[in-house]
């Protein structure tokens, strides 16, 4: 193929993140599927409805339960979290991770300058006390950090954490609680080899790519600075696609409409093919109703949504997160969520959930697609979706009249 079209293009990236024709997985065994197939999860404070991580996998999981993400990550501890921008990894990765953990930066190196004896006190405490949260360290002394200042404790556990010496055991509230990785994880740590800068940077390109499925090295770059924990160039990004060419891990392909070249993994070139002839692969086989009889709702950081620019030229949809922009300014709300029908992004909800009355409200409702006030089948797959996202929230009441302008 030379050239697919845009519905190609946009059936690529949401089959290859298991969010179309619709749910793919099932059970705590699909949770895990789904977070090795996507690459990585985006776990985020913030929680008008439920938080990031969990909106993310609820679409893509038939039936999902939190608990089912905490038993993988807490309990058989087949992922772990990690980064500045904080994702859900798998575990196999850890040797790559350790070598981005040893990169140094100016905050490393001022917090062990400044901090050598906190840094050892912390390692002691949990080395005697067990898994330990900020919070277990009382009356420290305030040092400069986060939006204002942060105890020297929390520092010193930040800094052994991104480090690698502390990895998260557990979760006290939506605390940290940390342990020491050679007590944790122990087997990781005997089979982690040496692994040279340029072997796992070159490994997290491959993966970002899996990740986005179609991409650009701008959209590659903007992708993978996150993993690396340093800024990535799209010049940088560039040759590692063609050092991928040239060991068959690409193929490269254009977009009808969009002058870049876009780049794929090459082990899913046959889905691609299928998709352009108008097939669904076999693998893409959803678990329940498709997006055309139940939309779905996408997470404000959810994979597919993350990269803006590249949400706006394959899908046309301009998505803004407006949880830090004043209230006076929003266009839309809050704590918006993309709405997928189909193939394509066609609205958004603001939704709030009261958990201690348990009504879940719509609070704002925007039809980017215009065509589809009126039409019954789109408020039928509404209806369907808006009613699976209430139980998922175990909502005693759902107040959607705002939505009924679609009817």
């Amino acid at each position: 193929m030379q050239e697919i079209s845009k519905q190609t293009a946009r059936r690529f990236v949401l089959g290859q993140q298991g969010i179309w024709p619709g749910r793919r997985w099932q059970g705590q065994a699909g949770v895990e599927e789904a977070i090795r197939t996507i690459q990585a999860v985006q776990i985020d404070t913030i929680s008008v409805v439920a938080r990031n991580h969990d909106l993310t996998l609820w679409s893509r999981v038939a039936g999902y339960r939190p608990e089912w993400l905490e038993t993988l990550l807490y309990q058989e501890r087949r992922f772990f979290e990690y980064g500045g921008v904080l994702f859900i990894y798998p575990l196999e990765e850890w040797p790559y991770w350790q070598t981005i953990m040893s990169r140094d930066s100016r905050w490393r190196s001022r917090i062990k300058t400044e901090l050598p004896h906190i840094i050892e006190l912390v390692k002691t405490k949990i080395a005697l006390d067990g898994p330990l949260a900020s919070r277990d360290f009382k009356d420290r002394e305030r040092v400069p950090g986060g939006f204002n200042t942060v105890k020297d404790t929390t520092h010193a556990l930040d800094y052994l954490w991104i480090t690698g010496e502390l990895m998260v055991h557990s979760r006290r509230g939506f605390d940290r609680v940390y342990e020491l990785t050679e007590r944790l994880q122990p087997a990781a740590l005997d089979q982690a080899g040496p692994v040279s800068m340029e072997e796992a940077e070159y490994f997290f390109a491959v993966k970002a790519l899996r990740d986005l499925a179609l991409a650009t090295p701008a959209a590659l770059a903007r992708r993978v600075t996150n993993m690396l924990h340093r800024r990535a160039s799209p010049t940088e990004c560039a040759a590692w696609l063609v050092r991928m060419l040239q060991d068959g891990l690409v193929w490269q392909i254009k977009i009808e409409g969009l002058k870049d070249n876009y780049y794929y993994p090459a082990e899913a070139a046959g889905y691609l093919a299928q998709l352009e002839n108008g097939k669904i692969p076999e693998s893409y086989q959803t678990v329940g109703p498709d997006t055309l009889h139940e939309v779905n709702f996408l997470a404000p950081l959810d994979n597919v949504t993350w990269d803006r620019l590249r949400l706006k030229s394959l899908f046309a949809y301009d998505y803004v997160w407006e949880v830090y922009k004043p209230q006076s300014i929003r266009r839309w709300g809050y704590y918006t969520l993309p709405v997928l029908y189909g193939d394509r992004l066609v609205a958004r909800i603001d939704p709030k959930l009261d958990r201690r009355t348990g009504k879940l409200t719509i609070q704002g409702f925007w039809l980017d697609d215009e065509t589809l006030a009126g039409d019954d089948k789109f408020a039928s797959a509404l209806d369907c979706g808006l009613r699976n996202f209430a139980r998922f929230h175990q909502a005693t009441e759902l107040d959607a009249s705002v939505v009924r302008v679609v009817k």
